[in-house]
């Protein structure tokens, strides 16, 4: 099993409280029994664990995220000698390091981007669209908006960075999607991505049990991306907008190499994440599942990144997208969609052995959007590629007998999804 880039915790706390952020405000409370910076010998061994890996699997790229929290309340001295020492170690090797950031944006300055440009970091910023939709939740200590700080941030990246910043955004349905779309042209923003609410069976997005079980059900989500998604088709070519999202799905609908990521696709999840005290973990969203969920075991100082995969929960998060319950595996999108993200699927009574609490709005957005590529293909392509009946799919899962085709569970599979908080 192989890790090609890794999420490092280089800041346990945050200058923002968001309402529904998995790291402080749905239950999880590990953080507090993490320093609130990562230490010098922490990435140095992280660095080492590296190299090892790299060598062990033949990487010739590896790729750093830094996270938080907030990874801006960090010293600057950390990140010129993360880099420096990584690149010093790694390049002897003929191995190429590649650095990113997710930030609230708040603290970015001119001699922050100057960092960034020197050290090569390529920088994502949170915002989760227009003013009252961003300060519903994205909120500070005080309980006030971050979006005009967040704007007056990006706009300093803008002028200053040599790459241009990237946003993500939470997906927020009760939101008008056109006015978002605009504000990300108004913006000038080329490059961002949208990001599933961390809900599953057990928990809406705001932490709490759903209502009601049609709730659930509901395709809210997928409506309010295809509105974009139809105006960003159309558009492309003059905007030259890249969404992250539909541009994975696109190129896993015409099967193109390495279009899969941790949401869609069959492909591994190949990341790991290093909290603050060098234990690996899995993805944070997983944190969703219960108080101390994600942790491992397993540490930068005596585990391999291969031993660390080795773990019960790793190795789940690593096939996230081969253990599927028995409808994910009879779908007819299942090379697409791939079951959506593993924190989405999981329930105190199944583990991870559902479908995901968004699969009815996986369908209806991937459907539509083969649908859309069909019918702009000239007709010379169209005996290589299909429509897809959105009312036979979603029939097929309504109508699904669970005990189906049972061979498809294997024992392996059984005991990897019997997780439960």
């Amino acid at each position: 099993m192989i890790v090609n880039s890794l999420i490092i915790k280089v800041a346990s706390r945050c200058n923002l409280n968001c309402s529904y952020c998995y790291v402080y405000n749905l239950g999880d409370k590990t953080y507090l029994n993490q320093p609130k910076l990562m230490s010098d010998d922490t990435f140095i061994k992280i660095i080492d664990r590296t190299l090892e890996h790299c060598l062990e699997q033949n990487l010739k790229i590896f790729t750093f995220i830094f996270h938080g929290g907030e990874p801006m309340l960090q010293k600057k001295e950390f990140y010129i000698n993360f880099v420096n020492t990584a690149n010093t170690v790694l390049n002897k090797n003929s191995i190429r390091a590649r650095y990113a950031m997710q930030t609230n944006g708040l603290l970015i300055d001119k001699k922050w981007s100057e960092l960034f440009n020197n050290l090569k970091i390529y920088l994502g910023i949170s915002l989760d669209g227009y003013k009252e939709i961003n300060d519903k939740y994205r909120v500070d200590h005080k309980n006030k908006g971050s979006f005009d700080k967040v704007v007056k941030g990006l706009k300093i990246g803008q002028k200053f960075l040599k790459s241009q910043p990237g946003i993500l955004s939470v997906i927020d349905p009760s939101s008008d999607p056109i006015k978002y779309y605009n504000l990300m042209k108004d913006l000038r923003v080329k490059n961002f991505d949208l990001l599933w609410p961390h809900a599953n069976i057990d928990l809406n997005p705001e932490g709490k049990p759903w209502e009601n079980s049609s709730t659930k059900k509901s395709i809210v989500y997928s409506d309010w991306l295809i509105k974009i998604f139809d105006i960003w088709y159309k558009e492309k070519k003059q905007t030259n907008m890249n969404i992250t999202m539909f541009n994975s799905i696109i190129g896993l609908i015409l099967n193109f190499k390495y279009s899969g990521n941790e949401d869609f696709g069959l492909d591994e999840v190949g990341n790991l994440v290093i909290e603050t005290n060098g234990d690996i973990q899995v993805v944070g969203a997983l944190k969703l599942c219960g108080d101390g969920f994600t942790v491992s075991g397993a540490s930068i100082k005596d585990h391999s990144f291969s031993k660390a995969l080795e773990t019960k929960l790793a190795n789940l998060y690593y096939n996230s997208h081969k253990y599927l319950c028995n409808k994910c595996m009879e779908c007819p999108i299942l090379e697409v969609c791939g079951g959506g993200p593993i924190y989405s699927r999981y329930s105190s009574v199944n583990g991870f052995n559902n479908e995901s609490i968004y699969c009815k709005d996986f369908v209806k957005l991937i459907v539509h959007i083969q649908n859309t590529i069909y019918s702009s293909l000239p007709e010379i392509y169209k005996d290589k590629f299909e429509s897809i009946d959105y009312e036979e799919v979603v029939g097929f899962l309504d109508n699904f007998d669970n005990d189906f085709n049972q061979e498809v569970i294997t024992e392996n599979f059984k005991k990897l999804t019997s997780f439960s908080s």
